[in-house]
């Protein structure tokens, strides 16, 4: 298990560093921490490591130590792919620099390019990951979510949620309109479900639910309750969906989001 670390090696950087290390302990994982540098800015290697000591302390032990340059994106894809990694963690700060490098197009290259799922860390970790909520649109993108979800963190409960939007027209019709739309939503939520062909002990950690209204609202509102800690959204999906997972879209949902952010990209290869 390898884990790449974004970071501009600044105090604020220590949530994911946190998280990092916490699931680098779970996993018997490998930790390497990359700092991006400007092409025209040459990086002491040696202050770097130093910076990396005095922020860090011990928690820096094992891990490793990449500096390359150029755009924080494109040079975090890259890395991610040249060493193998299985997850891409960054932090989630609200300053013009590499912190929120995720912000606006750049969450595009990243998501779009990088194999690895992208985990945006907010929250200090003070636990591991209990409660997880993931959205789905029946897709095979929010599949591979779930399933990513579900692989990662084997000893979490999920929540796996559809958002079942009835149109103005079909209320103005009749209430048998309704319930018969949301009949379709919850045989098509059951249908999904049977075709994960889940094992039981993936099944049983799953709650699958319908929720009504604004897909945004809905989830806000259920991370709001406090009861998750992690959100995870697939990219690409149903017309409609790709814009809540992708682009200015994708950074709205991590800026009002309360908990860390999860986007698993499903690659061609991926089943």
């Amino acid at each position: 298990m390898q884990i790449l670390i974004a970071t501009d090696l600044t105090a604020r950087a220590d949530r994911p560093f946190a998280r990092a290390k916490m699931l680098a302990d779970i996993w018997n994982a490998d930790r390497t921490l990359l700092f991006v540098s400007s092409p025209k800015t040459e990086v002491d290697i040696e202050k770097v490591e130093a910076q990396l000591r005095r922020n860090y302390g011990a928690d820096a032990e094992g891990c490793n130590l990449a500096i390359n340059y150029g755009k924080p994106p494109q040079v975090i894809a890259d890395t991610a792919v040249q060493l193998g990694s299985d997850l891409i963690i960054v932090g989630a700060a609200r300053h013009n620099n590499i912190s929120d490098f995720f912000l606006g197009t750049a969450v595009d290259h990243l998501v779009h390019h990088a194999k690895a799922p992208v985990l945006v860390v907010k929250e200090r970790p003070r636990a591991i990951y209990g409660r997880i909520l993931v959205a789905t649109d029946f897709s095979d993108f929010s599949a591979h979510a779930l399933r990513s979800a579900l692989t990662l963190f084997p000893d979490a409960k999920i929540e796996l949620v559809h958002n079942h939007h009835v149109a103005y027209e079909a209320w103005l019709k009749s209430d048998g309109v309704t319930a018969d739309m949301r009949s379709d939503a919850e045989k098509e939520l059951q249908d999904f479900m049977t075709a994960l062909n889940l094992s039981e002990s993936d099944r049983s950690r799953v709650t699958a639910r319908l929720v009504e209204g604004n897909l945004h609202q809905s989830i806000y509102k259920m991370l709001d309750t406090g009861e998750f800690d992690l959100l995870v959204l697939g990219t690409h999906g149903r017309s409609g969906f790709v814009m809540a997972t992708i682009g200015s879209r994708a950074s709205e949902m991590m800026g009002w989001s309360p908990v860390d952010v999860l986007m698993v990209r499903k690659t061609h290869q991926a089943s």
